[in-house]
């Protein structure tokens, strides 16, 4: 990319010499006289039987006090930036947590990682301290996700303080952490599985709210759970 950049930018100050000369605004001796360079070589450079270094480029530059920006077309500036400005809207790179979060495993770190996944803009900018994690086999919880399956958490402590009646949370209890919806049931907080989260909760897992301290019990909600991997195809609130 940036051997390509080089010879556009080249390529875009011949053509600027170029039309300097034709336009009568300078010579070729005059033009090898700025740059410091021989005519015969500033001839053959607009001839195209020579090339420009990236030092010459430079001292070019300099000489005739232009810059980068000079040489750039303006539709093309524009249709760059906004490329950027609609890749910017679509997608946003979100860190993994390192490890798999679900039953039999240890919480997942938070540390500096090398790996990242991309997900819909509208998801992550709201979020508070957007996170990505790589899901392990549950059984409880089969009907809603696989194996492998990535999820984008948020850690906002409104959030968790705040329950959503369906959505789904990633509690971290004595028996190790998972995703499970959340219900209120009168004093205790129910943890409800896949199976479990629209039937009678007589034998979901219970945890007093008056013995419980609900940020260490919820640690982040999931914003969102699909089995698709392919992130950036999916619908808003899929």
């Amino acid at each position: 990319m940036r051997l390509l950049l080089l010879a556009h930018v080249q390529e875009s100050l011949v053509e600027e010499l170029r039309r300097r000369v034709r336009n009568g605004e300078s010579t070729e001796r005059a033009l090898a006289k700025l740059t410091g360079i021989s005519q015969p070589h500033m001839h053959n450079v607009l001839k195209g039987q020579r090339l420009l270094s990236a030092d010459l480029a430079d001292t070019i530059l300099q000489r005739l006090q232009l810059s980068l920006f000079d040489l750039i077309d303006r539709q093309e500036m524009v249709t760059f930036l906004n490329r950027n400005v609609n890749l910017e809207a679509r997608a946003v790179a979100v860190p993994v947590l390192e490890g798999l979060l679900g039953p039999g495993y240890p919480l997942p770190r938070q540390v500096p990682s090398p790996e990242i996944y991309t997900v819909p803009h509208e998801q992550a900018v709201t979020a508070t301290q957007p996170v990505v994690v790589r899901l392990a086999a549950d059984p409880e919880m089969t009907d809603v996700f696989a194996e492998g399956d990535l999820i984008l958490l948020d850690q906002s402590e409104t959030l968790r303080t705040y329950l959503q009646p369906h959505g789904y949370y990633v509690v971290n209890t004595p028996a190790g952490a998972f995703v499970r919806a959340i219900r209120r049931d009168g004093n205790d907080l129910l943890l409800l599985t896949g199976a479990n989260r629209d039937q009678p909760v007589s034998h979901s897992a219970r945890f007093p709210l008056e013995s419980v301290d609900l940020l260490r019990l919820v640690l982040a909600r999931v914003v969102w759970l699909n089995r698709r991997r392919r992130w950036d195809d999916l619908p808003a609130g899929a």
